[in-house]
């Protein structure tokens, strides 16, 4: 009797906590959507960061010239593509370096990187300092900035 008892004991205070474990996962769960929306609503609502991908503007040949020739594609820390005017690409990723082409064909920035027979070709998009790259509409885009170039 006093086993079953003890069983019993031991199955209440598991389901107890089990209930407690719910309540603190539900609390936490509420807890980091109020952060959450604390923290995105007034940037969506001022149209800062929130509003940042639907300002990225198609740039044609001129800007894209004015805009990333001579300076650096990056994530500002692990590589970079440096587009100098002569239309030769330095680049360097984790320390490593070499050298490719670019240029400017059908109001897309081509570039070959290291080999020159089959240069990527993406349409170049803008927003800010922000530069967003994809070869096609249906296909993913690649993401970083463009900086003043920071010689290696």
């Amino acid at each position: 009797m006093a086993a079953v008892r003890d069983t019993l004991l031991k199955d209440a205070q598991l389901a107890g906590s089990a209930a407690r474990l719910r309540r603190r996962s539900v609390m936490s769960r509420r807890t980091s959507q109020i952060l959450a929306l604390t923290i995105l609503l007034p940037a969506t609502i001022s149209g800062s960061p929130g509003h940042a991908q639907e300002n990225f503007k198609l740039l044609g040949e001129k800007e894209i010239r004015a805009r990333v020739v001579g300076k650096d594609i990056t994530d500002s820390s692990h590589w970079a593509n440096y587009l100098r005017p002569d239309g030769v690409l330095l680049s360097s990723e984790m320390g490593r370096k070499w050298t490719g082409t670019w240029k400017i064909q059908n109001n897309k920035l081509c570039m070959s990187n290291p080999n020159p027979e089959s240069p990527d070709c993406n349409e170049v998009w803008m927003s800010g300092a922000n530069i967003r790259m994809r070869a096609n509409k249906d296909q993913e885009t690649f993401d970083a900035v463009v900086e003043k170039h920071r010689a290696n």
